[in-house]
């Protein structure tokens, strides 16, 4: 047992804060209980063992075999998981540091209407009655012929403020068209789509929203009452639709993970029965929505976008506010239990479900239990080969999309940072290939909104108040990679991941290592060498720590890093107060001192009197040497811009980028992608891997220097900048080279490199419990 497992604290290193404040104490005791308990189960389970090898063994095999060798490591798993991961559900999402009080995200109403006209005022009174008044409301028609749009626009005149109409001309000929075309039109981060004849509660808003103060609730919905028609009587309840999946989950609120929801309850039965119920984040990118086939579906369209848009996430429910959900013979839901096609587009979401989610085999006879028993009350035409014809699982299982492992990006903080800010890059990567993907922010920094705002909308940001919720977390999210981008965090997942987690942890080492020292490393490397799957590095440099405390490096993969390709928009030099014929230069770092900001004006100030040009500095970051540099730095020609998420544009609008840093960690930039893909050369420090980025067949694009004791050589530095300003030539010669250095660093090369780790770790899950592997293979599809 390693001495001080997760309680290391890498105090001395940018941005990371002691272990120990954390409560170092409380996590070593709780350690060693875990361990004690674990040894008393695995006593008591040996001591039972030998007597039942000695007495029951002889005279009855089958029941010792049934007893230790099937069920027992099923039951060790429970038992350890009952005392260990004791967590009430309730407050497994829950998280201290959030209020409410104060949470007012704007919500987007969308309300697509086709010929409801008598149904219509009843709908918006009780939109435009609601409490919750951060709203937009977007009333769309298909085209209707019952005078709905004169009614849309009474509303409209009456709410000038928060009101807009959209009307076509001609019907869309799917509910989906709709839907993408408010999507369009909606500027809220949440959004609410009111079926036009549907009508809800006056608190559905106030009660629905304030679930998403947790980042990873992706949607909430509420109590849905069916009622009939234009009499408005009570049908049934959503308790009673929603009896043969569980009869009692609907009686109370709860916030769940999509992985326990959808197995538990949301594979056999949509258990939203209707859109009106719920509100949702903006599905932004989801490329669901480009799906043609998905937007010709009649009955379960709608299953199918909520299991996109929830995945990695949760789901949040109440009964406290109400969605009446209205019955008529234009409704298609009401009357299809008897058509092919409902049990069709079952097999449908039978197909995505094992597409997206890690789904129990049992948990699709179940939904054939009771598509059966529909077919069997609606129809009188029921054979095994009609079922089979519009249900089959075999086809199912036949024509599924393989599945992609569940993802958990990990990162330390949402600040700047290239450790920081790859992961978040990454993981939208990935969500756009098909994985599912959860962000956890370990919150170790103040979070900066334009780093928050770098990561895709229908990407789940999760947050946890005790680091010791993890492993229960893991469980119950079916998370089955982790993916660590940080010392602090690599070691306190390391901590609290089980020996036997069915989470295979893989760690990015971004440099880190090297700048950790060796009393610290004893520490936590023996830690990591144990739970760690598969460790990738961007540098021969950073396999050194690892080599001199015994690990071997054979295994460990070199993955360069890149960026995703996005527009530029180089931002006018006179919003910056920058001369259009100055000679502008681009640093983009954390502020601190190793990345040279200091030097760096120095540098300037050194080649403008060499050169006499007018030379420009733009400094883009945040840290304390922005704090200190910004009030005592008064020259016109430097700019401090703090943090900017844009930072492509910001060199594209410059000449030169510029990294004088000085960090020991400094591997593999992001920044010098990020300035090679803005067809900008780089003068850089001639540290980890720079000088290889920038050699191309042509030449270099761009210059490095030698630090002189790891220092800054200010007077070569300013000489090389004043080259770059007075001569065209040497400047244009590195410019040309620019476009083949950018080449070398393709994402989707880099992706498919990650995605090879992810499957080979994930793939090796099922051998590593022995003859458990093809017990595993069949009880999960």
């Amino acid at each position: 047992m390693p001495t001080l497992s997760g309680t290391l604290s890498f105090s001395h290193v940018q941005h990371i804060a002691p272990l120990q404040y954390r409560g170092g104490q409380r996590v070593v005791r709780n350690h060693i209980f875990r361990y004690s308990i674990r040894q008393q189960i695995l006593n008591i389970y040996l001591f039972a063992r030998g007597i039942s090898m000695k007495i029951v063994y002889p005279i009855l095999p089958k029941l010792h075999e049934l007893i230790f060798v099937k069920l027992a490591p099923f039951l060790k798993k429970k038992l350890l998981q009952s005392f260990l991961f004791s967590f009430d559900s309730k407050k497994l999402y829950q998280n201290n540091h959030w209020s409410a009080r104060d949470f007012q995200p704007k919500v987007s109403i969308i309300v697509p209407n086709y010929n409801h006209a008598d149904f219509l005022r009843q709908r918006l009174s009780s939109i435009y009655q609601q409490r919750y008044s951060n709203i937009e409301i977007i009333l769309l028609d298909d085209a209707s012929t019952d005078g709905s749009q004169d009614i849309l626009e009474e509303y409209r005149k009456r709410h000038p403020k928060v009101t807009k109409c959209a009307f076509n001309k001609e019907n869309s000929g799917s509910a989906f068209n709709q839907w993408q075309r408010g999507f369009d039109l909606a500027t809220g981060d949440l959004v609410w789509i009111a079926e036009s004849d549907d009508y809800c509660s006056e608190n559905f808003l106030e009660e629905l929203i304030k679930y998403f103060v947790n980042q990873a609730v992706m949607l909430a919905y509420c109590r849905s009452v069916f009622i009939e028609g234009s009499s408005a009587k009570p049908v049934w309840s959503i308790e009673e639709y929603l009896a043969e999946v569980d009869a009692n989950l609907w009686r109370k609120p709860f916030v769940m993970s999509a992985h326990h929801l959808v197995n538990k309850a949301w594979a056999i039965k949509n258990i939203v029965p209707n859109v009106s119920s719920a509100v949702f984040r903006h599905p932004g990118k989801l490329e669901l929505l480009g799906d043609n086939i998905w937007k010709q579906m009649r009955i379960c369209g709608d299953w199918i976008f909520y299991l996109h848009l929830v995945r990695g996430g949760l789901i949040a429910y109440t009964p406290k506010a109400i969605n009446y959900y209205r019955l008529h013979e234009n409704n298609t839901s009401r009357n299809t239990y008897s058509s092919d096609i409902y049990y069709h587009e079952h097999e449908l979401v039978a197909n995505e479900l094992l597409s997206l989610y890690r789904v129990d085999k049992d948990v699709f006879e179940r939904q054939k239990q009771v598509l059966q028993s529909q077919w069997r009350t609606f129809r009188t035409d029921y054979s095994e080969v009609s079922f089979g014809n519009c249900y089959s699982f075999e086809r199912i299982r036949r024509l599924a999309v393989s599945r992609k492992p569940n993802v958990l990006m990990a990162s330390f903080a949402l600040t700047a940072g290239g450790g920081e800010t790859f992961p978040i890059k990454l993981a939208n990567m990935l969500k756009a290939t098909g994985y599912g993907v959860t962000f956890l922010n370990c919150g170790r920094a103040p979070t900066e909104a334009g780093v928050r705002g770098m990561l895709r909308k229908d990407i789940p940001l999760l947050e946890v108040d005790s680091l010791e919720k993890l492993e229960t977390i893991f469980d119950d999210m079916g998370i089955e990679i982790i993916h660590s981008h940080h010392g602090w965090v690599d070691a306190n997942i390391c901590h609290f991941l089980k020996p036997d987690s069915n989470a295979k942890l893989i760690v990015t080492t971004h440099g880190m290592y090297e700048t950790v020292p060796p009393v610290e490393l004893a520490q936590v490397l023996p830690l990591l060498k144990k739970r760690v799957s598969k460790f990738v590095y961007l540098s021969d440099k950073n396999l050194a720590p690892f080599i001199s405390h015994g690990f071997d490096t054979d295994g460990f993969v070199r993955i360069d890093n890149a960026v995703d390709i996005s527009p530029i928009m180089p931002v006018p030099r006179s919003e910056l107060g920058v001369p259009e014929d100055a000679f502008l230069i681009c640093v983009v770092s954390r502020a601190i001192p190793e990345k040279g900001w200091k030097e760096g004006i120095e540098a300037v100030k050194l080649a403008r009197k060499i050169s006499g040009k007018d030379i420009h500095l733009l400094l883009i970051g945040a840290g304390p040497e922005y704090d200190r540099l910004r009030p005592v730095v008064k020259d016109s020609f430097i700019h401090f811009l703090g943090f900017r998420p844009n930072t492509r544009d910001y060199f594209a609008t410059s000449d030169l980028g510029f990294l004088p840093s000085r960090f020991t960690g400094e591997s593999f930039p992001l920044v010098l992608i990020e300035c090679l893909h803005s067809n900008r050369p780089m003068l850089a420090s001639n540290v980890g891997e720079i000088k290889k980025m920038l050699a191309t067949g042509k030449g270099t694009a761009g210059t490095v220097f030698n630090l002189e004791n790891q220092d800054i050589p200010i007077a070569g530095v300013a000489e090389t900048i004043a080259a770059y300003a007075e001569k065209t030539d040497f400047y244009l010669g590195h410019l040309l080279s620019v476009p083949e250095a950018a080449q070398k660093f393709d994402p989707a090369i880099m992706l498919r490199r990650y995605e090879k780790v992810y499957l080979e770790v994930f793939d090796g899950t099922f051998g590593s419990e022995g003859n458990t592997a093809e017990v595993k293979k069949r009880d999960r599809y």
